[in-house]
Protein backbone atom coordinates (compact mmCIF):
# COMPACT_ATOMS: atom_id res chain seq x y z
CA UNK A 1 0.00 0.00 0.00
CA UNK A 2 1.28 3.45 -0.90
CA UNK A 3 0.12 6.80 0.45
CA UNK A 4 0.68 9.77 -1.83
CA UNK A 5 0.27 13.28 -0.39
CA UNK A 6 -2.63 12.35 1.89
CA UNK A 7 -4.24 15.41 3.45
CA UNK A 8 -7.33 15.83 5.62
CA UNK A 9 -8.97 19.18 6.34
CA UNK A 10 -11.79 20.03 8.74
CA UNK A 11 -12.94 23.55 7.94
CA UNK A 12 -9.85 25.72 8.37
CA UNK A 13 -7.92 23.04 10.26
CA UNK A 14 -5.51 20.84 8.34
CA UNK A 15 -5.40 17.64 10.40
CA UNK A 16 -3.16 15.67 8.00
CA UNK A 17 -0.59 17.43 5.85
CA UNK A 18 0.57 15.79 2.61
CA UNK A 19 1.70 12.46 4.05
CA UNK A 20 3.44 10.00 1.74
CA UNK A 21 4.56 6.54 2.90
CA UNK A 22 4.62 2.88 1.95
CA UNK A 23 3.36 -0.06 3.99
CA UNK A 24 4.29 -3.64 3.14
CA UNK A 25 2.38 -6.85 3.74
CA UNK A 26 3.21 -8.95 6.80
CA UNK A 27 4.11 -5.84 8.80
CA UNK A 28 2.72 -4.52 12.07
CA UNK A 29 2.99 -0.73 11.97
CA UNK A 30 2.37 1.28 15.14
CA UNK A 31 1.13 4.79 14.42
CA UNK A 32 2.21 7.00 17.31
CA UNK A 33 1.81 10.66 18.19
CA UNK A 34 0.35 13.01 20.79
CA UNK A 35 -3.38 13.69 21.01
CA UNK A 36 -4.47 15.78 18.04
CA UNK A 37 -1.47 14.83 15.91
CA UNK A 38 -3.70 13.41 13.13
CA UNK A 39 -3.43 9.66 13.76
CA UNK A 40 -7.17 8.93 13.65
CA UNK A 41 -7.68 11.16 10.63
CA UNK A 42 -4.93 9.34 8.72
CA UNK A 43 -6.40 5.95 9.63
CA UNK A 44 -9.85 7.09 8.50
CA UNK A 45 -8.44 8.46 5.25
CA UNK A 46 -6.77 5.13 4.47
CA UNK A 47 -9.98 3.31 5.36
CA UNK A 48 -11.93 5.57 3.02
CA UNK A 49 -14.46 6.71 5.62
CA UNK A 50 -13.66 10.43 5.32
CA UNK A 51 -12.87 12.75 2.43
CA UNK A 52 -9.20 13.38 1.84
CA UNK A 53 -6.75 14.78 -0.63
CA UNK A 54 -4.04 12.72 -2.28
CA UNK A 55 -4.19 9.05 -3.20
CA UNK A 56 -4.15 5.72 -1.40
CA UNK A 57 -2.84 3.10 -3.80
CA UNK A 58 -3.63 -0.47 -2.76
CA UNK A 59 -2.09 -2.02 -5.84
CA UNK A 60 -5.52 -2.89 -7.18
CA UNK A 61 -8.71 -1.10 -8.12
CA UNK A 62 -12.10 -1.60 -6.48
CA UNK A 63 -15.27 -2.11 -8.46
CA UNK A 64 -17.47 -0.97 -5.57
CA UNK A 65 -17.56 -0.40 -1.82
CA UNK A 66 -18.05 -4.08 -1.12
CA UNK A 67 -14.88 -4.91 -3.01
CA UNK A 68 -12.98 -2.33 -0.97
CA UNK A 69 -14.46 -3.72 2.27
CA UNK A 70 -13.08 -7.16 1.40
CA UNK A 71 -9.61 -5.66 0.97
CA UNK A 72 -9.48 -3.19 3.89
CA UNK A 73 -10.83 -3.96 7.37
CA UNK A 74 -11.31 -1.01 9.73
CA UNK A 75 -11.64 -1.11 13.53
CA UNK A 76 -12.90 2.28 14.69
CA UNK A 77 -11.89 3.92 17.95
CA UNK A 78 -15.49 4.08 19.16
CA UNK A 79 -16.65 0.72 20.54
CA UNK A 80 -20.12 0.76 19.07
CA UNK A 81 -22.07 -2.37 18.20
CA UNK A 82 -25.67 -3.60 18.04
CA UNK A 83 -26.49 -4.05 21.76
CA UNK A 84 -29.08 -6.82 21.33
CA UNK A 85 -27.18 -8.86 18.74
CA UNK A 86 -25.52 -12.13 19.86
CA UNK A 87 -21.76 -11.78 19.83
CA UNK A 88 -21.30 -14.53 17.25
CA UNK A 89 -23.52 -12.59 14.86
CA UNK A 90 -21.48 -9.43 15.48
CA UNK A 91 -18.32 -11.31 14.50
CA UNK A 92 -20.15 -12.75 11.50
CA UNK A 93 -20.79 -9.21 10.21
CA UNK A 94 -17.18 -9.33 9.07
CA UNK A 95 -18.21 -11.80 6.38
CA UNK A 96 -20.87 -9.49 4.89
CA UNK A 97 -18.47 -7.92 2.35
CA UNK A 98 -17.98 -11.43 0.93
CA UNK A 99 -21.65 -12.43 0.84
CA UNK A 100 -23.97 -9.48 1.22
CA UNK A 101 -26.04 -10.89 4.08
CA UNK A 102 -25.66 -13.27 6.99
CA UNK A 103 -28.35 -15.70 5.84
CA UNK A 104 -26.02 -16.95 3.12
CA UNK A 105 -23.01 -17.91 5.22
CA UNK A 106 -21.13 -20.80 3.66
CA UNK A 107 -19.10 -23.50 5.38
CA UNK A 108 -15.92 -21.52 4.75
CA UNK A 109 -17.51 -18.44 6.32
CA UNK A 110 -18.54 -20.45 9.37
CA UNK A 111 -15.00 -21.81 9.62
CA UNK A 112 -13.53 -18.29 9.49
CA UNK A 113 -15.88 -17.18 12.27
CA UNK A 114 -14.96 -20.18 14.40
CA UNK A 115 -11.25 -19.42 14.05
CA UNK A 116 -11.80 -15.86 15.27
CA UNK A 117 -14.07 -16.96 18.12
CA UNK A 118 -11.43 -19.40 19.33
CA UNK A 119 -8.48 -17.03 18.85
CA UNK A 120 -10.08 -14.28 20.96
CA UNK A 121 -11.63 -16.68 23.48
CA UNK A 122 -15.13 -15.50 22.56
CA UNK A 123 -16.89 -18.85 22.76
CA UNK A 124 -17.36 -18.32 26.47
CA UNK A 125 -19.78 -15.50 25.60
CA UNK A 126 -22.04 -17.65 23.41
CA UNK A 127 -25.66 -16.87 24.20
CA UNK A 128 -24.89 -13.33 25.36
CA UNK A 129 -25.59 -10.14 23.44
CA UNK A 130 -23.07 -7.42 22.64
CA UNK A 131 -24.68 -4.99 25.09
CA UNK A 132 -24.22 -7.44 27.99
CA UNK A 133 -20.42 -7.40 27.72
CA UNK A 134 -17.86 -5.17 29.43
CA UNK A 135 -15.92 -2.56 27.47
CA UNK A 136 -12.89 -4.83 27.17
CA UNK A 137 -15.01 -7.77 26.07
CA UNK A 138 -16.76 -5.61 23.48
CA UNK A 139 -13.36 -4.51 22.15
CA UNK A 140 -12.45 -8.15 21.55
CA UNK A 141 -15.73 -8.81 19.75
CA UNK A 142 -15.27 -5.79 17.46
CA UNK A 143 -11.72 -6.88 16.72
CA UNK A 144 -13.15 -10.30 15.91
CA UNK A 145 -15.51 -8.71 13.41
CA UNK A 146 -12.57 -6.96 11.72
CA UNK A 147 -10.47 -10.14 11.68
CA UNK A 148 -13.34 -12.15 10.21
CA UNK A 149 -13.08 -10.08 7.04
CA UNK A 150 -9.69 -11.73 6.40
CA UNK A 151 -8.61 -8.57 4.60
CA UNK A 152 -4.99 -8.09 3.52
CA UNK A 153 -5.02 -4.65 5.19
CA UNK A 154 -6.22 -4.18 8.78
CA UNK A 155 -6.55 -0.70 10.27
CA UNK A 156 -7.12 -0.35 14.03
CA UNK A 157 -7.68 3.03 15.69
CA UNK A 158 -6.70 2.98 19.39
CA UNK A 159 -7.80 -0.66 19.91
CA UNK A 160 -6.26 -0.90 23.40
CA UNK A 161 -7.30 2.47 24.81
CA UNK A 162 -8.69 2.29 28.38
CA UNK A 163 -8.35 -1.51 28.55
CA UNK A 164 -6.89 -3.62 31.34
CA UNK A 165 -3.29 -4.80 30.72
CA UNK A 166 -4.36 -8.38 29.98
CA UNK A 167 -6.82 -7.22 27.30
CA UNK A 168 -4.20 -4.89 25.83
CA UNK A 169 -1.68 -7.69 25.48
CA UNK A 170 -4.23 -10.09 24.02
CA UNK A 171 -5.38 -7.61 21.38
CA UNK A 172 -1.85 -6.57 20.42
CA UNK A 173 -0.80 -10.22 20.25
CA UNK A 174 -3.73 -10.95 17.95
CA UNK A 175 -2.85 -8.03 15.68
CA UNK A 176 0.77 -9.19 15.61
CA UNK A 177 -0.38 -12.67 14.60
CA UNK A 178 -2.45 -11.15 11.78
CA UNK A 179 0.68 -9.43 10.49
CA UNK A 180 2.69 -12.64 10.74
CA UNK A 181 -0.01 -14.32 8.66
CA UNK A 182 0.54 -11.80 5.87
CA UNK A 183 -1.69 -8.82 6.62
CA UNK A 184 -0.52 -5.23 6.65
CA UNK A 185 -1.62 -4.01 10.09
CA UNK A 186 -1.60 -0.31 10.99
CA UNK A 187 -2.55 0.47 14.57
CA UNK A 188 -2.87 3.92 16.14
CA UNK A 189 -1.78 3.83 19.78
CA UNK A 190 -0.13 5.83 22.56
CA UNK A 191 1.93 3.37 24.60
CA UNK A 192 5.54 3.74 23.45
CA UNK A 193 6.77 0.67 25.32
CA UNK A 194 4.12 -1.64 23.86
CA UNK A 195 4.74 -0.21 20.40
CA UNK A 196 8.42 -1.09 20.70
CA UNK A 197 7.56 -4.62 21.86
CA UNK A 198 5.04 -5.47 19.15
CA UNK A 199 5.59 -3.27 16.09
CA UNK A 200 7.81 -4.17 13.15
CA UNK A 201 7.79 -0.52 12.15
CA UNK A 202 6.79 2.73 13.82
CA UNK A 203 5.33 5.84 12.21
CA UNK A 204 5.38 9.01 14.31
CA UNK A 205 2.99 11.90 13.65
CA UNK A 206 3.17 15.43 15.00
CA UNK A 207 1.09 18.41 13.96
CA UNK A 208 -0.47 16.47 11.11
CA UNK A 209 2.87 15.46 9.61
CA UNK A 210 4.74 12.17 9.49
CA UNK A 211 7.96 13.15 11.24
CA UNK A 212 9.64 9.74 11.65
CA UNK A 213 9.25 6.19 10.39
CA UNK A 214 11.24 3.00 10.60
CA UNK A 215 12.32 0.46 13.23
CA UNK A 216 11.70 1.49 16.83
CA UNK A 217 15.26 2.57 17.58
CA UNK A 218 15.25 4.85 14.53
CA UNK A 219 11.71 6.22 14.72
CA UNK A 220 11.86 6.76 18.48
CA UNK A 221 15.21 8.51 18.56
CA UNK A 222 16.17 10.68 21.51
CA UNK A 223 15.30 13.79 19.53
CA UNK A 224 11.86 12.50 18.49
CA UNK A 225 11.10 11.39 22.04
CA UNK A 226 12.02 14.83 23.33
CA UNK A 227 10.50 17.01 20.63
CA UNK A 228 7.30 15.07 19.91
CA UNK A 229 6.44 13.31 23.17
CA UNK A 230 8.29 15.37 25.77
CA UNK A 231 9.94 12.29 27.27
CA UNK A 232 13.37 10.69 27.43
CA UNK A 233 14.49 7.08 27.38
CA UNK A 234 15.59 5.90 30.81
CA UNK A 235 16.47 2.23 30.33
CA UNK A 236 15.14 -0.47 28.03
CA UNK A 237 11.52 0.39 27.28
CA UNK A 238 11.10 2.78 30.21
CA UNK A 239 10.47 6.46 29.58
CA UNK A 240 10.49 9.49 31.83
CA UNK A 241 9.67 13.18 31.56
CA UNK A 242 12.27 15.48 30.05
Amino acid sequence: MELRDISVTYGDHEAVKAISARAAQARFIALLGPNGSGKSSLIKAIAGVIRHGGEVNFGTGFADRKSRARHVAYLAQQRIGPPLMPIRDVVALGRVPHLGRLSKLTDSDEAAIEVVMAKLNLRRFDGRSFGQLSGGEQARVLLGRALAVQAPILLADEPIASLDPAFQLQILGTLKDAAKSGACVITAMHDLSLAECYADEIWVMSGGELVAQGPAQEALSDQVLRDVFGVRRMSGSRFGQV
